[in-house]
């Protein structure tokens, strides 16, 4: 674990523009290689190419939370991005999953789509968006010290900036979702992998224990 005794070696800020290829390399060595829904695909255990794209592409719109380690040189050692929720949302998301390049990508928007028409999030809030928090990744060797708590906790404000009135996130790990109680998020919805199945019956995504639901959480902002 890397050692650090002062908080304020860890800067958290805005991503840019000028941080895509640190942003998208990072999100393949530190969220894809974990991510249990990424790593639990019976046919595919590597990132979807137009799954990344799709995810790193909403910095670009200023939706992108870095954590950085300042005694080395502004070295990323955290990421949190996240996308817009919208009336149609669902309706996009499966228009995508017919457009898509890979069988993963496809099969994964069809799960998130089903995971979005479960809990109706904005109607269950009366919101006309939401701000959906969908990646968060960490350092190995910095986990332990509340980065990716912090990095929640950056996004909420980012959300309220950027004029959202609600943040989600669909936690598919256990820790995450772990840390988005922490945060004072409130559970609004549970999918077991083992539940989840295509119009085959076959089960698409089986992750090991203790990662066995995809729970999503809300907060107002």
């Amino acid at each position: 674990m890397a050692k650090f005794s002062r908080s304020d070696l860890i800067e958290f800020d805005v991503a840019h523009p000028d941080d895509y290829n640190s942003v998208l390399e990072f999100v393949l060595n530190h969220y894809y290689r974990d991510e249990p829904m990424n790593s639990s695909y019976i046919y595919d255990r590597n990132p979807a190419e137009d799954d990344v794209e799709f995810s790193v592409s909403f910095m670009f719109q200023g939706m992108a939370i870095k954590a950085v380690d300042r005694s080395k040189g502004n070295h990323l050692i955290g990421i949190s991005i996240a996308n817009p929720i919208y009336p149609g949302y669902v309706d996009d998301l499966l228009e995508a999953a017919e457009r898509a390049k890979t069988r993963k990508w496809k099969d994964s928007l069809k799960l998130l789509a089903h995971l979005q028409q479960s809990v109706n999030i904005l109607d269950r809030f009366k919101v006309a968006k939401c701000y959906d928090i969908e990646i968060l990744a960490v350092d190995p060797e910095y986990r332990g010290h509340s980065i990716g708590a912090t990095l929640f906790e950056r996004q909420f404000e980012r959300g309220r900036h950027l004029g959202f009135p609600l943040a989600s996130a669909d936690c598919s790990s256990y820790y995450s979702a772990r840390i988005a109680e922490r945060v004072g998020m409130t559970c609004v919805g549970k999918l077991a992998y083992a539940d989840y199945r295509d119009e085959h019956g076959v089960q698409l995504f089986q992750p090991c224990a203790p990662h066995l639901e995809i729970q999503t959480f809300a907060k107002k902002l």
